[in-house]
């Protein structure tokens, strides 16, 4: 049985097997964060917004033709970009202190979210509804940035 080929040569099959291996990192993410493994759930999380900025056209998302039938774009952009914002939003819920951001991390989020952006922006894929959200997630950034700078000048005035 011949399978049906979609962008590049990709089968749908294998596409939606892609989907569902992201889907189930995405959950791998949230899961970590809600125990606590912060640093764990972002490395995962960064490596599958690599993975799909760097397979984007491969995987169908850089155009407006549907890749597979029952594919929602627009739901995959929103998983993904509201994994990111929950998990920003619940860093403060690090187990330990080997789980939580520094600022060497949030630095190095800030500059992937750009390097992200811009790639994606080729595509018109920042910051709309079908697309990744770099501003939102920047902005989210910035003040988790900003905390960790000021319990950082807090603890040495307390020390």
């Amino acid at each position: 049985m011949a399978l049906k080929r979609a962008h590049g040569g990709v089968t749908v099959s294998q596409l939606q097997s892609s989907f569902a291996e992201i889907q189930g990192e995405l959950k791998r993410v949230l899961d970590g964060v809600n125990t606590g493994r912060i640093l764990e759930s972002f490395d995962i999380l960064s490596k599958v917004t690599d993975a799909v900025v760097d397979s984007c056209e491969a995987l169908g998302l850089a155009s407006e033709l549907p890749v597979v039938e029952t594919f929602q774009r627009d739901n995959f952009w929103r998983a993904l970009n509201h994994c990111w914002l929950v998990a920003l939003q619940n860093v403060s819920k690090a187990k330990t202190d080997e789980d939580r951001l520094r600022e060497e991390h949030i630095v190095h989020l800030q500059n992937s979210v750009v390097r992200w952006g811009d790639t994606l922006d080729k595509f018109g894929l920042v910051d709309y509804e079908m697309g990744f959200w770099e501003a939102d997630i920047m902005d989210a950034l910035r003040t988790i940035l900003e905390s960790v700078k000021e319990s950082a000048s807090d603890d040495i005035l307390d020390a």
